[in-house]
């Protein structure tokens, strides 16, 4: 019986020590924020964007949340989940793979009261309504002292939103017209980004 203990004490021991060791080789999660600056380029301009995400890493797996402010035809404010996945190529640099997904806010000036040829005023009301938000792509990390990663990447992008405008134009005494319009943006771009990770 006696031998038994010591056994089961030796096992529960090495048990102890082997899980020991596993949990230091196991990695943290680190929080890391990621600050970025775009070139995008689609069929009808050239333009840019800005995008911060925020979140946590774990291993070779990131998680964030971002926003921005995107300036390709029409300025909008993009707000999405960021997946990250990275892949070791040396010491000091990686490999990554990302992928965003969310809701696109559109942030168009409106326009002032115009008047007609005739001199009849004419007021425009504009309501935009948002839509999808992605963007995929690729890149490459160099990693620096302390944890920061200066980033190059490239991907496709695409974002929507709507608009419904309504014209009344005043044509006589008490008498008026009102004309409405509905228009979709959806805009594929690609996007070269510049970065910095700490």
């Amino acid at each position: 019986m006696r031998k038994q203990i010591i056994l089961v004490a030796i096992l529960l021991f090495a048990l102890g020590v082997h899980l020991q060791a596993q949990q230091k080789t196991l990695p943290k999660f680190v929080f890391h924020s990621v600050e970025q600056v775009a070139l995008v380029n689609g069929n009808n301009a050239v333009s840019g964007a800005l995008q911060t995400v925020n979140g946590a890493g774990y291993g070779n797996w990131f998680a964030g949340v971002g926003a921005g402010i995107d300036f390709y035809r029409y300025r909008s404010v993009p707000l999405f989940l960021d997946l990250r996945r990275s892949f070791d190529v040396k010491k000091g640099n990686k490999l990554f793979v990302y992928a965003d997904g969310g809701y696109n806010l559109p942030w168009v000036k409106r326009k002032e009261p115009e008047f007609t040829i005739w001199g009849w005023p004419r007021n425009t009301d504009y309501k935009y309504k948002g839509g999808a938000y992605m963007d995929a792509g690729f890149g490459y990390a160099v990693y620096l002292k302390g944890g920061n990663a200066f980033l190059l990447s490239a991907g496709y992008s695409h974002k929507y939103f709507s608009e419904k405008r309504t014209t009344t134009t005043v044509t006589g005494e008490n008498m008026e017209t009102v004309d409405i319009q509905k228009f979709t943006y959806s805009m594929n771009r690609l996007m070269i980004k510049l970065g910095w990770q700490f």
